[in-house]
């Protein structure tokens, strides 16, 4: 049964990649193709550099249009955004079929070639919805973990509170018994040495006498 469930949430997680990278010169347009399925959700992971003294580097300078258009559809056009020179980019497929995935880089310089790498992951949407319902169960859980080792933490203070209150208590009680008795040994002492000297003073005096 375990195994059965792991399958299960390794096929809903499971998702599509593919890497892509080529050449291109300023304004020149390359164009990728990817069947999808209604639902399913593309995320282009996009990065451009620019050749520069024979290494290419990343610069801010270049600018990507992304397009994609449903091919089966008369080539309708469903995403057109600007991009900078690094970064990602989502679509969601609203019907099955065909699509083409289109990416165009632009450069001030437009005789320096342009090298981009395109990152495509498929996966659809209600898996997604799956894992983030998973990730949200396993959030509720966790906080509900933390919140018992609070509650715990609290119980454990309180009752180190009541200790040291008690011991408080028994401390001071102690301490006047200490108190109470050394005042009432000092006072026996103080009427023990009062008795000797007046005892020994009548005796001397009646030695004198005699």
């Amino acid at each position: 049964m375990r195994l059965q469930y792991i399958i299960f949430l390794l096929g809903c997680l499971l998702q599509t990649s593919n890497a892509l990278h080529t050449y291109v010169k300023s304004g020149e347009m390359k164009c990728f193709y990817k069947n999808l399925k209604k639902g399913d959700v593309l995320i282009g992971d996009l990065d451009t550099a620019v050749k520069n003294n024979g290494i290419y580097e990343e610069d801010p300078a270049v600018k990507v249009s992304v397009s994609i258009a449903e091919t089966f559809d008369d080539d309708h056009i469903v995403l057109n955004q600007k991009n900078p020179y690094t970064g990602d980019f989502t679509f969601t497929a609203l019907d099955n079929g065909e699509h083409r995935i289109c990416v165009s880089p632009t450069y001030p310089d437009s005789n320096e070639p342009i090298r981009v790498y395109l990152d495509l992951e498929i996966s659809n949407i209600e898996a997604l919805d799956t894992k983030g319902k998973q990730n949200e169960a396993q959030l509720r859980k966790r906080v509900d973990q933390l919140n018992q080792r609070l509650n715990n933490i609290r119980m454990e203070q309180d009752v180190i509170r009541e200790n040291e209150a008690s011991f408080r208590n028994q401390s001071e009680a102690a301490n006047s018994k200490i108190t109470f008795w050394t005042l009432v040994q000092i006072f026996i002492l103080a009427g023990m040495c009062t008795f000797q000297v007046s005892y020994l003073k009548n005796f001397f005096v009646k030695q004198k006498v005699i």
